[in-house]
């Protein structure tokens, strides 16, 4: 990034001006978001040299996390996102193995830009805590398949 002092006014992204959306939805009452993307390099060591030859890549993992104020009456189960648990073990294996992609989205409110779209995301985990006097949030982490930023974005 070679961006003159000055040219970035105005492009600051900020959190007021990001909007999330989970599978079409906006989720208004996120309260963070974190997008890792991640190439793992495996070191090539061969005898007869102290260093390594090369640093191979052997994978690509993408994950995403969110935090959000939990509202009574929208959970991730009712709005799809994760599956159900089911009447039985059966079902709820059922609803597990048919629970579909979702695409996560973050755009700039002020450009109306797609800042990253997260695409084949899964929620893996999620959970909250009750405190006496705090406002509930719910954290949230995905897997997903692949991230794309605003350069790459069609």
């Amino acid at each position: 990034m070679t961006m003159q002092r000055g040219s970035a006014k105005g492009k600051i992204y900020t959190g007021a001006r990001a909007k999330l959306f989970l599978g079409g939805k906006a989720i208004g009452y996120a309260r963070n978001v974190a997008v890792t993307e991640e190439i793992e390099y495996q070191p090539v060591e061969v005898l007869d040299n102290i260093e390594v030859e090369e640093h191979v890549a052997v994978s690509y993992r993408v994950r995403f996390t969110c935090s959000m104020f939990r509202i009574v009456g929208s959970t991730l189960k009712s709005e799809g996102f994760f599956p159900p648990t089911g009447k039985n073990a059966n079902e709820h294996l059922e609803n597990v193995l048919l629970s579909g992609d979702l695409v996560a989205s973050l755009y700039d409110t002020r450009s109306g830009d797609i800042i990253a779209n997260v695409t084949g995301v899964r929620v893996a985990s999620h959970n909250f805590t009750v405190d006496a006097r705090g406002i509930v949030g719910e954290d949230c982490e995905f897997v997903a398949i692949r991230v794309t930023d605003e350069s790459e974005v069609a």
